[in-house]
């Protein structure tokens, strides 16, 4: 038992020091005459003492009293499918937080949490693609009874533009044509190519809700959802493609939040 607890509690530091490493975006709540004030923040990196995140300018009357009175403070962020939360106080607070030569942010020193809770928010995490991450996708209609595999007609393309990506599914921008939406229907059966330089994956899925209404911009917003892979040698092997993809656009994600980027 005693071993089981320390594994847990390996697994969960673990889990920290990730997102912090990644400068993982989170949620601050700053408890105030009796209520929290929620604002959006991010880590910024480790400290012997706990770690730094960013605070919003203009709360320093309130931060003050929450250093000295030793107030615990709450932090959730979201790693995988899981949601973070966890309260501890606040140690310091830094004007000038430094993060390059030339870009400084207002900062708290939070302290090392003594137990942290993980809840299950979702099956799969979703990651954004930005246009510079190598990935893109094309997506057709094709018959119910046709061969996923076979050489789909051209007319039967749609226009879109990937913007997240997941195990179960993908955001997209289906283009319509002459100011009206997509001719997809939710009951439509979609072959979706997803290319990268790891490889191109093949999958087949369908709308999850139906694009409608005539607009000016033929330009739709869906979601659409995977058919869940067969678990054989071809099923695992596209899992594991896709499951690499998403590695490299989640890598990318970190690595555009340490430069101060903005995520696509």
């Amino acid at each position: 038992m005693q071993s089981q607890q320390q594994n847990q509690t390996e697994s969960t530091d673990q889990v920290l020091e990730d997102a912090i490493a990644r400068n993982a975006a989170i949620v601050l709540s700053l408890p105030s005459a009796g209520m929290l004030r929620h604002q959006k923040s991010r880590f910024l990196g480790p400290d012997p003492h706990g770690f730094w995140v960013e605070c919003t300018p203009g709360e320093d009357v309130l931060v003050d009293s929450l250093i000295e009175s030793q107030q615990a403070v709450g932090v959730s962020f979201k790693s995988g499918v899981y949601k973070v939360v966890f309260t501890s106080p606040i140690k310091a607070k830094q004007a000038e937080f430094k993060l390059s030569d030339s870009v400084t942010v207002p900062a708290l020193l939070i302290v090392a949490p003594t137990q942290l809770k993980m809840t299950q928010r979702r099956t799969s995490y979703r990651v954004a693609v930005p246009s510079e991450g190598g990935v893109s996708a094309r997506i057709w209609r094709i018959g119910e009874k046709a061969d996923l595999k076979a050489k789909p007609m051209a007319a039967a393309e749609l226009g879109v533009k990937l913007l997240d990506l997941s195990t179960g599914g993908m955001g997209v921008l289906l283009a319509g044509k002459g100011g009206e939406p997509p001719k997809v229907t939710p009951e439509d059966r979609l072959r979706i190519d997803i290319w990268s330089e790891r490889g191109t994956l093949t999958l087949e899925g369908h709308l999850r809700h139906r694009p409608g209404g005539k607009t000016a911009d033929p330009t739709v917003r869906a979601g659409i959802q995977f058919k869940k892979l067969e678990n054989d040698i071809e099923g695992r092997k596209s899992m594991a493609l896709l499951q690499k993809i998403i590695g490299e656009l989640q890598r990318l994600e970190s690595r555009r939040v340490k430069l101060g980027l903005k995520i696509a």
